[in-house]
């Protein structure tokens, strides 16, 4: 251990160690036990090796001439110590009335410490969530085929309402018993990378030649340079200005009918709120077969109106746009989550959030856990240990927990990007390495999230005052399956 190490950050035990004396205090503050030292210790009871060049004196070990009971006092007391040291230099000793514990005390404290914590009641919760979840599904998914017949679907419903889990079965069906070929759409490139997954996996059956996932910018960026005019290649400016539908536009008209233009017997669009203001209307008449494609041609659209970013901009075509595909298609709404937690937990939660009233004080149940952070090194820590949590007591698998952040802490220049980055870890998560098991912590915002779900989701958040976090906590959390843990930056 005295040299590299190359176990995950997150499963170093002097890191554990720091997090739960700091979960002691917090636990005995809340039980007004105020005034309490906590110290700790890292033990190795069936270790042996050497401390040269360590100046760690909380750590005990086999073989280090000190018998375990002995080290503890002792290191007890120079922890003391070094606290009141601490405090000195900080002016605060007058502050601080030290005494010896009372007999009555020591008992209440000693009661207060009894485990109530059963790791086997937390993993069946657990299960229960995700087993309830995958029941309603089904059900739900019973309930979409009847639309089947439909040759033009829209489909809107919040995150976790068997969207995406419909939008599958369509694909199967049209590729596999029609032998149509297809084309699947989305802004999201995580979401792509998802899809493409459970697309190509070989249970479903798909001939690979049947279905094309693309992401909805790298189809605009074709057709531009398939226009012959560089100025209706967009770019990532042109998205920012909003004016990518004017490029779309411009484009279809020049080349969305040549002959070596690929087409398709029918196009699904997913996540379509973020798609709808930026011209595809005008790019399925350029993607599918026949004519008059928009009335005539076979297209599937899913969206939720919930989740186009609130940003003040004009919502004229956006909303032009889907109500003229809304008078040519079938339309379902999907009213509810399928997704189900302990009490009102997660669903509620996602709504506090999605109408910016969340509320860090409040008690949402045992699916969601909340604390705040003052420091990038704070945050890293409660990361870590509610990943430790988790797949350890939770039984949760690496690839089914997701830390998600707010976009303005993965700017570069942040503080806490640079501890994230630091961290051995953590690892980004990316269209590369999207299908690689890792045991490192995956992380990306919580808006590129969009039409991911996991069983378990983190969120690390900068200060909810302002509305637009809250925005994205409830993109984020609404990705959650079983729990969700909220750590937010508090200011002094």
């Amino acid at each position: 251990m005295t040299g590299p190490r190359s176990r995950e950050a997150m499963d170093d035990p002097f890191s554990q160690v720091d997090g739960n004396a700091g979960a002691v205090r917090k636990y005995f503050w809340k039980k007004g036990l105020k005034n309490i030292f906590v110290g700790k210790m890292v033990c190795f009871p069936d270790c042996a090796f050497g401390r040269k060049g360590m100046s760690i004196d909380f750590l005990w070990l086999r073989g280090c001439g000190k018998g375990l009971s002995a080290m503890v006092l002792e290191s007890l007391e120079d922890q003391i110590e070094k606290f009141r040291e601490d405090q000195k230099l900080l002016g605060k000793t007058r502050m601080i009335s030290w005494k010896e514990l009372e007999e009555e005390e020591i008992i209440r404290l000693c009661d207060e410490l009894t485990p109530r914590f059963d790791p086997d009641l937390y993993r069946s919760l657990l299960r229960l969530n995700l087993e309830e979840s995958d029941r309603r599904r089904k059900e739900g998914l019973a309930i979409l085929k009847g639309l089947d017949s439909n040759r033009r679907i829209m489909i809107q419903g919040p995150p976790g309402s068997g969207k995406s889990t419909y939008a599958v079965d369509l694909i199967r069906r049209l590729t596999c018993d029609n032998a149509k070929t297809g084309l699947y759409i989305c802004w999201n490139e995580l979401l792509a990378a998802e899809m493409n997954q459970k697309l190509t996996d070989p249970e479903l059956g798909i001939p690979p030649d049947r279905i094309n996932v693309r992401l909805y910018f790298d189809m605009a960026s074709e057709l531009g340079k398939l226009s012959g005019e560089r100025s209706l290649i967009p770019s990532r400016e042109v998205v920012k200005k909003g004016e990518l539908r004017q490029c779309v536009k411009g484009a279809v008209s020049k080349a969305g009918r040549r002959p070596d233009k690929e087409k398709y017997d029918f196009v699904v669009v997913d996540e379509a709120q973020d798609i709808f203001d930026k011209g595809i209307d005008f790019m399925l008449k350029a993607l599918l077969k026949g004519n008059n494609p928009i009335e005539n041609g076979s297209w599937f659209i899913f969206y939720d109106d919930s989740q186009d970013y609130p940003d003040g901009s004009d919502l004229t075509h956006y909303i032009r746009t889907r109500d003229m595909f809304s008078s040519y298609a079938a339309t379902y709404n999907l009213t509810s989550s399928l997704r189900v937690n302990t009490g009102h937990g997660i669903d509620e939660f996602v709504q506090d959030a999605a109408s910016g009233i969340l509320n860090i004080k409040k008690d949402y149940g045992e699916d969601v856990s909340i604390s705040g952070w003052r420091s990038p090194e704070e945050a890293v820590k409660l990361i870590k240990s509610a990943l430790v949590r988790e797949k350890g007591l939770g039984g949760v698998k690496n690839e089914n927990c997701i830390v998600l952040f707010t976009a303005d802490l993965l700017r570069e220049g942040s503080e806490l990007l640079s501890a994230i980055r630091q961290d051995e870890g953590f690892d980004l998560l990316a269209p590369g390495n999207y299908t690689i098991i890792s045991g490192k912590a995956r992380y990306t915002t919580m808006l590129k999230a969009k039409g991911l779900e996991r069983d378990v989701v983190i969120l690390v958040s900068s200060p909810l005052s302002d509305r637009r976090n809250q925005f994205q906590v409830f993109i984020g959390a609404s990705r959650a399956k079983a729990k969700v843990w909220l750590l937010t930056e508090v200011t002094k």
